[in-house]
């Protein structure tokens, strides 16, 4: 054991320690914006959260996709359409959004279930289970704007 060890990493522990008791068998929701995935960010969201994980610490991880139904639709050739702050979300936009929506579901997988030998992931015993838990509401019409598909 090293000087540095004993002297950084003793105290940063002890520091921690409180939390890592406090919060074991608790549940995290964690909420990532489509842009922090589309940055390249998901492998060490991915390392970070097995790490909290590993500790006793149920994850939720909700993400945005919104600039991957973007590229999606700029690949049709749809420009997306908002109002109010939301997405209008015709036929079009809704095939993009669910084709989006499965790209991004298999990756965050992909992501969680690396445990390759010398990779942070190695021996990770994450376990993903995923799938569409809420049930939107339709926006309708709002101040004369059809949202056909959008809900909230």
């Amino acid at each position: 054991m090293t000087s540095v060890f004993n002297f950084t990493f003793v105290p940063w522990f002890r520091s921690v320690a409180p939390y890592i008791h406090k919060f074991r068998n608790q549940t995290f929701v964690v909420g990532i914006a489509g842009e922090a995935i589309a940055a390249g960010k998901l492998q060490h969201l991915a390392q970070d959260l097995a790490m909290i994980q590993s500790m006793g610490v149920k994850i939720v991880l909700v993400h945005g996709f919104r600039p991957q139904v973007n590229e999606q639709l700029q690949a049709k050739g749809h420009a997306p359409r908002f109002s109010h702050g939301l997405r209008i979300t015709d036929e079009v936009a809704l095939d993009c959004a669910q084709e989006a929506a499965g790209q991004l579901r298999y990756e965050i997988e992909a992501a969680f279930s690396q445990g390759l030998p010398n990779t942070p992931m190695a021996g990770s015993t994450v376990r993903v289970i995923s799938g569409n838990f809420l049930t939107a509401r339709p926006v309708g019409i709002l101040d004369g704007v059809d949202f056909q598909h959008s809900g909230l």
